[in-house]
């Protein structure tokens, strides 16, 4: 959907940010079905830890090692031998090679590319073994060559934890390539979901229509 859709909003109520003013909302976890209505630890603060968020604006903390930004920075204490073992796992999920995981483990995000810090993000919100993981804008306004390399760490997470990923966003080329399923928004409400060709071809007809092109 367009900017103002309610396509973050809709990705904050689902990863229990925002409490939903009506409507139901059920996430399975494990067995059960929790109701993201409902505070407290059985509902949604239950279901909340098991949801990853990557915001369109992630932040590392500069001053600390890219170790750091993985472990006890974000309150993850682990021994040290223990936490390079888990940054090196997760940095692989997230798309780097072994050696370069284990290269830049004491580098400081400044040290990095922009891609390399987004996978360095997306590893941050990784190594938490979340069930669900929500990306919103994870391309924002990167240049060509960084959005492909975003693209492949999403593609090789996914296939790596075999979890539901779900993505915001408004660059439909991106949808494309990465979603098997599409929900379309428009003011606040889903208009189409469905298989990604599907939602899209209706998105081009419409683009063809008001254009006043023969749509195909």
């Amino acid at each position: 959907g367009k900017s103002g859709a309610g396509k973050t909003t809709l990705s904050r109520i689902i990863a229990g940010i925002i409490e939903p003013t009506s409507g139901e909302m059920l996430i399975r976890i494990g067995e059960d079905c929790v109701d993201m209505t409902k505070p407290g630890i059985e509902y949604r603060g239950r279901a909340k830890s098991y949801i990853g968020l990557l915001h369109q604006e992630y932040d590392l903390f500069p001053h600390r090692t890219i170790l750091d930004n993985l472990t006890d920075a974000i309150g993850l204490e682990f021994p040290k031998e223990l936490a390079m073992r888990k940054a090196i796992i997760t940095l692989k999920m997230a798309g780097f090679t072994e050696s370069k995981s284990k290269d830049i483990l004491d580098r400081y995000p400044s040290q990095l590319s922009e891609g390399e810090r987004h996978r360095v993000a997306l590893a941050q919100v990784l190594i938490r073994e979340p069930r669900m993981v929500i990306l919103d804008e994870p391309t924002g306004t990167m240049d060509p060559l960084t959005k492909i390399d975003v693209k492949h760490s999403i593609l090789h997470a996914r296939d790596e934890m075999d979890e539901t990923f779900i993505v915001v966003s408004h660059d439909m080329e991106f949808v494309r390539e990465i979603c098997d399923r599409v929900a379309l928004m428009r003011g606040g409400k889903i208009i189409e979901i469905g298989k990604t060709a599907d939602v899209l071809a209706i998105l081009t007809k419409e683009e063809r229509e008001v254009m006043g092109k023969p749509a195909h």
